[in-house]
């Protein structure tokens, strides 16, 4: 990751420009940053802040199992030495580095997502067509109203005959997402979508997808939206229909596995019956209680499921994905996402496309440019984007992350619930992880960079499901 330093630290004296940031000039920030004296201008609350600190501190952990891992062109002593540093923070400092680093680094944590490299040529044609199809899509998204489905996937399609060209649309995507205040939500929503189910067009030849979802008390979530259940999302049947309406008319097929990770409000049988009363064929439910009796190879060591953290679960509905489907000649793609519809899976046409023989992973960001994030913040409850606090804090763990898992590649967001992996990669890495909480994404990136995958982002539409957010709360 690339910042512009100031000459605040001795060892950086020059003019601010880009450099990398080694392992070893890390600790010496971080040093700097805990002794700086100057006010709390972080804002953002205590709960947030330790969830980054606790984030942060596992990946130190992670780098200090997997440090055989790291490949001999890099400073293995080095990023070793900021891993222990890391887990030394107490988390008192770690606030001060949060708060003090952007004068270290000439207030660059989190570059600015909206700017690009590349010139876009604009169409005359574009503001016409925008505004056209706003006109039908409502002012603000609302992700407990299935209502706006059909509306969304309308002005995708409309948008689609309009622009049937992939460059026409990436471009038109890359101007909405250039300036996105100007436009609604819901627009910039279709524009991704758009350009998802256009991918998928251009694949001629089978492909399956099975798309695993963890649930933890999601009871209220997963039925539909009622006067007594008013954060209903009805998320099992609406993935299915967003899948449906994606992969229609393509050679691409899918299945969903939703595993119950220990739920203490029946998610796994409120899902049996929707599944029953729907009935699908493609979409069943595990409940990794049940796994941990057997011990089955990919779970080995978790004794209950109140120690998975979700990571348990992703990786027996991955297993389970891998068990089910003998892809033979036909490729196959396991993509794990969340139970909400913060990230709609009728995207995963934006993470297929970047797959290949090379690229066998490939994540969904919210934080790189062409992205667009909506999260809970703002007055009176406005649905906005990134405060300063989570560009700073988001930029944060994405250096730390980077500086002690380097050869991964630049990655802005590794926690994304969105994430595809190649079917024939999995199958070498899924056995051999050992994290089964939160950090659980982490391993799987290190191994599968390990494994010899390349490992593309794709930016997506991302918005927030506030109501029954354990993080927000």
């Amino acid at each position: 990751m690339f910042f512009n330093f100031c000459s605040l630290h001795s060892d950086f004296i020059q003019k601010p420009q880009a450099v990398v940031v080694s392992a070893k000039q890390l600790v010496a920030l971080f040093e700097d940053a805990i002794n700086i004296q100057q006010p709390n201008t972080l804002g953002g609350s205590t709960e947030s802040l330790k969830s980054y600190y606790k984030m942060i501190q596992q990946f130190a952990t992670i780098a200090h199992t997997y440090q055989d891992l790291i490949p001999d062109e890099y400073d293995a002593s080095s990023i070793l030495e900021f891993s222990d540093f890391i887990l030394g923070l107490k988390f008192k400092e770690f606030q001060k580095i949060a708060n003090n680093l952007p004068l270290l680094l000439d207030g660059v944590v989190l570059q600015d997502k909206t700017a690009s490299d590349q010139e876009v040529a604009i169409d005359p044609s574009w503001e016409t067509t925008v505004a056209v199809l706003s006109q039908n899509l409502p002012d603000e998204i609302d992700l407990t109203d299935s209502n706006q489905d059909k509306l969304i996937y309308k002005a995708a399609t409309d948008l689609m005959d309009k622009y049937s060209d992939i460059s026409a649309l990436k471009n038109l995507d890359k101007w909405l997402t250039s300036d996105p205040e100007n436009y609604k939500n819901a627009m910039l929503l279709v524009s991704k979508l758009a350009l998802s189910k256009i991918y998928v067009k251009q694949i001629n030849s089978p492909l399956h997808v099975s798309l695993v979802v963890a649930m933890y008390n999601e009871h209220n979530r997963i039925r539909p939206k009622r006067s007594d259940n008013p954060y209903g999302e009805d998320f099992v049947r609406r993935k299915v229909d967003q899948m449906g309406w994606l992969l229609k008319d393509s050679p691409v097929s899918f299945n969903m596995i939703l595993v119950d990770d220990g739920c203490p409000c029946q998610s796994g049988e409120i899902a049996e019956q929707i599944i029953g009363t729907e009935g699908y064929r493609n979409v069943k439910v595990l409940c990794l209680d049940d796994d941990i009796k057997c011990q089955s190879p990919v779970i080995i060591g978790l004794e209950s499921t109140s120690d998975s953290r979700k990571g348990g679960s992703i990786q027996y509905g991955m297993w389970q994905a891998l068990e089910d489907y003998s892809e033979g000649d036909t490729p196959h793609i396991v993509v794990y996402t969340d139970a909400d519809m913060a990230a709609p899976v009728n995207a995963i046409g934006l993470l297929l496309e970047k797959q290949n023989d090379k690229t066998m992973v490939t994540i969904a960001s919210r934080y790189e440019a062409g992205s667009i994030c909506r999260g809970p913040w703002g007055k009176n409850g406005e649905v906005q984007g990134l405060t300063e606090f989570d560009r700073r804090m988001v930029g944060l763990r994405g250096l730390v992350f980077s500086t002690l898992f380097p050869h991964t590649g630049k990655i802005t967001d590794t926690q994304c619930g969105l994430k595809a992996f190649n079917a024939q990669l999995l199958r070498q890495i899924l056995s051999k992880t050992e994290v089964r909480t939160f950090s659980f994404d982490i391993e799987l990136l290190l191994l599968a960079a390990d494994a010899g995958s390349a490992i593309a982002s794709a930016p997506i539409y991302w918005h927030d499901s506030f109501a029954e957010s354990s993080f927000w709360r």
